[in-house]
C-alpha cells in the first residue's frame, strides 16, 4: 500500500535496493541470507588454457537464458540517493553475426543527483578465484562514451570498490581488456592513494561482484567525465572473460588502452 503512494522514482530505488538486499526482513535481519548469484565460470571453447569464460551472452550460450540471467544482473542508478536517470538492463536480440543475443544496459541518464546507471551482478556465492589470470575482456558495443568496469572482491554493498575507465566506439563492438593491476581502488567516492590506510591491491582470487556503470564522474567524483552528457545512451555486452598474460596476443592492446585513459587523465588534471 505504501509503495502505491511513492513517486515512481523513489518505488523504482525501493525495487532495486530490494533486489540487491533482499526484501526489508532480510536487510534488517544478519542471519537472513541475503540474494545471491551462482558463481560464474567455465573454459573458454577457442582458448580453454588461457581464458575463462565469465559471462557470455550471445544465444548459444546458458547464460541468454531470461530467468538465469534476471536472477543475476540488475539495473542499479542513481535513484538510490535520490537521482532522476532510468535505465535497465536486458537481453537483447541482435543479428546472428553478432551472437544473436546480447546484454544491454540502456535509458535516460540525468546528471543532476547522482549522474549514473549501471548493470551490477548480485554477489556470487561462492566467490570467483581469479587468481592465475592477469585481467578482464569485455566485448562491448556503445555509444561513443567513456564506461567503467567496476569489480569487488567483498560482500559489503557499499565497501571498496575497484574501478577502471574504457572507451566506446559509436556502433562498433570492441574487445577490452582491464588488466587486474589497472584497477583503481575507490572507497564511498574517493580514490585511495597508496599512503591511506584502507588501500589495498583487488584480491582476485576472491571476486564477489561486477558492475559496468555510465557515471558523470570519472573514478571517484572529483574528476568529470568528459564524454558524459545528460539523455539517452546504450551499451551492449557480449561476454565478460577472464584472460593470462602468458600467449595472450592482445594484452598489449589493453595495456595501451588504459594507458591512454591515463595519459588523457593526467592532460586534464594539467590544464
Amino acid at each position: 500500500m505504501i509503495s502505491r503512494i511513492l513517486p515512481p522514482s523513489a518505488r523504482e530505488a525501493a525495487r532495486e535496493i530490494e533486489y540487491f538486499g533482499g526484501s526489508p526482513l532480510q536487510q534488517v535481519l544478519p542471519w537472513v541470507p541475503k540474494p545471491r548469484a551462482d558463481s560464474p565460470g567455465r573454459p573458454f571453447v577457442n582458448d580453454p588454457e588461457n581464458q575463462l569464460v565469465l559471462f557470455d551472452f550471445t544465444s548459444t550460450s546458458p547464460d541468454s537464458n531470461p530467468e538465469t540471467f534476471g536472477k543475476t544482473f540488475g539495473a542499479l542508478n542513481d535513484v538510490v540517493m535520490g537521482g532522476q536517470s532510468e535505465a535497465s538492463v536486458s537481453l537483447v536480440k541482435v543479428p546472428k553475426q553478432d551472437g544473436g543475443c546480447v546484454a544491454k544496459l540502456s535509458g535516460v541518464v540525468e546528471g543532476d543527483n547522482g549522474g549514473f546507471a549501471s548493470m551490477r551482478s548480485r554477489d556470487f556465492q561462492p566467490s570467483v578465484d581469479l587468481g592465475d589470470y592477469y585481467g578482464l575482456r569485455l566485448t562491448v558495443k556503445g555509444d561513443g562514451r567513456r564506461y567503467k568496469l567496476i569489480a569487488r572482491d567483498v560482500v559489503d554493498f557499499f565497501g571498496l570498490a575497484w574501478h577502471c575507465g574504457f572507451d566506446t566506439t559509436e556502433g562498433e563492438w570492441l574487445e577490452i581488456d582491464v588488466p587486474f593491476t589497472e584497477l583503481t581502488p575507490v572507497l564511498r567516492a574517493d580514490v585511495l592513494r597508496p599512503d591511506s590506510s584502507e588501500w589495498r591491491t583487488f584480491r582476485r582470487d576472491q571476486l564477489r561482484s561486477l558492475q559496468i556503470m555510465l557515471s558523470k564522474y570519472e573514478l571517484g567524483m572529483k574528476e568529470l567525465n568528459t564524454t558524459f552528457a545528460s539523455g539517452p545512451f546504450s551499451l551492449e555486452l557480449k561476454s565478460i572473460r577472464a584472460y593470462k598474460e602468458e600467449r595472450d596476443p592482445i594484452v598489449k592492446k589493453g595495456r595501451e588502452i588504459v594507458k591512454s585513459l591515463k595519459s588523457g587523465d593526467s592532460d586534464n588534471n594539467a590544464r
